[in-house]
């Protein structure tokens, strides 16, 4: 069988030889240009099955180089390499048709991950995926379903931010049917959900005996998620220390289970969601400026429903199916004008709720019992998630959990603003069985 050929472009004679180098070991054929002029010719004589290049390079730079492959060998995958991590430069060179951006220096095993992954994406369409579950025809979802298509074309990591209940998991899970990672897992895991003393054993794995309790080996998340997709939900709720592991993965590609003496490497691409500002929790110390900005090669921002009402019918007739005509104009009117604090994921509790309550039959403004809706936001203090229909419990344990977030897990501060005493939170937290900072 004959090796794929790739193009190295770097003026760096040393970085030149380094990938050349890598590559070869691979069992790649390989061949090498010192600027973007002389890769541009090389191409001509014959394509390659892929181009690694620099992006700092005199005369014509890899954005330039990227600008002119893309419509001249459509499908010719190229990975850019450079010194520093410019978010407006990744989200140029994605544009462009890069299919990914790796800072420099490049572990071995990085830049081969990389060159396999768009090989393999060379070989299938990446955008076989459906994106019927992103319903509406707004100018707001009609840039998000372009973000994801955007994102699906490459394997950079990426940071998708709204508030609850606008559809972030869904998103995700999009842009991985559409992407070239589509046949590897999808996994999806909520951080708010790990326990502090667990977080490496959960994400990392453990070996048997490394720990009370570990009585046979365990594969962490990364790695179930190993040539596939790591979704981490409710980012904000990551200790500043949890970050810190987080991104020397990222940037390492490399894991290491508790208790086990050596290194697993492992390729993931990570999607990370966030109901809260990424701006506004780095100034307030919750997120890591890098972590941010290892995560945000794609930033995709899902608008909330009362920003998208002329979708609000289609997204009624989507949930309720093949019974779509069955809500009466003056029900439809309702749900239009409703504030909808739980966005997408609460319209469609309601409209099945009513279609339930109608029994078969038309459904009727009284049938979507929006009044309670709004007296269960006000018991909740506004705030809404998957508990949104659920126990007094529910409601007092989100109420708590939102409160130790907005106060990055200050309990003198978040005790303050729920109106109650220390004392009281720190039982609450136990009861309830919150995961919060220790004292």
């Amino acid at each position: 069988m004959t090796p794929a050929t790739i193009l190295i472009v770097d003026d760096d004679p040393v970085a030149l030889l380094y990938a050349e180098t890598v590559l070869r070991a691979e069992g790649y054929a390989v061949r090498t240009a010192p600027s973007g002029m002389e890769a541009l010719l090389s191409i001509d004589l014959r394509t390659p099955d892929a181009v690694v290049t620099d992006l700092r390079m005199p005369q014509m730079d890899g954005l330039e180089l990227l600008d002119q492959v893309t419509p001249r060998w459509p499908g010719l995958p190229v990975i850019l390499l450079t010194v520093d991590q410019d978010v407006a430069t990744v989200v140029e060179a994605v544009q462009l048709g890069a299919v990914n951006y790796l800072v420099k220096p490049v572990a071995p095993h990085v830049l081969a991950d990389a060159v396999r992954k768009a090989l393999v994406g060379r070989l299938r369409s990446p955008a076989t995926g459906s994106l019927a579950e992103i319903v509406g025809e707004s100018r707001a979802i009609a840039e998000v379903r372009q973000r994801v298509e955007l994102a699906a074309r490459t394997d950079v990591h990426v940071l998708v931010t709204g508030e609850t209940g606008t559809g972030k998991e869904l998103v995700a899970r999009a842009i991985h049917r559409c992407s070239i990672l589509a046949p590897g897992p999808f996994v999806a895991h909520n951080c708010a959900a790990t326990p502090r003393d667990l977080f490496d054993s959960q994400l990392f794995g453990h070996r048997r005996g490394a720990f009370t309790g570990a009585d046979r080996d365990h594969v962490g998340l990364v790695e179930q998620a190993d040539g596939g997709v790591l979704l981490l939900d409710e980012l904000e709720t990551l200790s500043p220390e949890h970050q810190a592991k987080l991104l020397r993965v990222i940037d390492d590609g490399e894991i290491r289970p508790v208790g086990s003496a050596e290194s697993r490497h492992v390729c993931v691409r990570f999607i990370a969601a966030t109901n809260r500002d990424p701006g506004l929790m780095i100034r307030e110390g919750c997120l890591r400026q890098d972590l941010y900005y290892r995560l945000r090669g794609v930033e995709i921002r899902l608008p909330p429903l009362r920003e998208r009402r002329e979708d609000i019918p289609l997204l009624a007739a989507h949930f309720l199916g093949d019974r779509a005509g069955a809500l009466l104009p003056q029900a439809l009117s309702a749900l239009e004008a409703f504030s909808w604090p739980g966005n997408v994921r609460q319209l469609r509790n309601v409209v099945r709720r009513a279609n339930a309550a109608a029994g078969g039959g038309r459904i009727a403004v009284h049938h979507l019992r929006l009044a309670e809706e709004e007296g269960a936001r006000a018991a909740s203090g506004g705030a809404w998630s998957a508990a949104e229909t659920g126990t007094l419990r529910d409601i007092e344990r989100l109420a708590i959990v939102r409160t130790l977030e907005a106060c990055c897990g200050n309990r003198t501060l978040a005790a303050r603003r729920l109106g109650i005493d220390r004392s009281t939170l720190r039982r609450k937290i136990a009861e309830l069985g919150i995961d919060a900072p220790p004292l």
